[in-house]
């Protein structure tokens, strides 16, 4: 007899799961992916159940996945107006975080991995730029707070709170470019 594999929302373990007839046989969160994953977890598990449901019973492909939640609407993304480019230069962007959050910064203020701030070698303390990801286009503006990084070939340290909306926790560095919209720092 044919086994019947469908794909659902448990709402009360808000996750992911795919049945066999009707009864648990994974369920698909952070910890169980595929290992081609899409990085969106209603994506892979409609595919698992697909590629589950073509091995064993050759069955059609599900379009959707039972009671999948309606995705929450996302706020529009805030713009600020900034000032002109004075000048802007590309290299190598890292990121630090957990380590060095709660301690003093060269500038004298706290670390914060949450703020929107960078460490740079040599422009002033309270400068704005704007910086890059030149492998996905994604940018952010930061306020440079701190000094560094110390590394070879490397032109900028983010926090991490920069670093995730750059895309960048993930590979720890990438090419970045840097533009000083404002360097009236303190």
């Amino acid at each position: 007899p044919d086994l019947e594999i469908t794909a659902k929302w448990d709402t009360y373990t808000e996750s992911y799961m795919i049945l066999v007839n009707d009864q648990k046989l994974v369920k698909i969160d952070g910890q169980t992916i595929l290992p081609d994953s899409t990085n969106d977890l209603a994506t892979d598990t409609l595919q698992a159940t697909n590629r589950l449901r073509r091995q064993v019973n050759n069955s059609p492909p599900l379009e959707e996945i039972a009671g999948k939640p309606k995705p929450k609407p996302q706020p529009e993304p805030q713009k600020i107006a900034v000032g002109p480019i004075t000048f802007q230069y590309q290299g190598w962007a890292s990121w630090y975080g957990p380590g060095f959050h709660g301690n003093l910064s060269a500038s004298g203020e706290r670390y914060n991995q949450y703020a929107m701030t960078a460490a740079h070698k040599t422009l002033p303390f309270g400068t704005m730029v704007r910086v890059t990801n030149l492998n996905n286009g994604s940018s952010v503006v930061v306020r440079i707070n701190d000094r560094g990084p110390f590394i070879r070939g490397r032109v900028i340290d983010l926090s991490a709170a920069a670093a995730r909306i750059l895309g960048m926790i993930q590979s720890g560095v990438a090419p970045v470019k840097v533009e000083v919209i404002d360097s009236r720092g303190s």
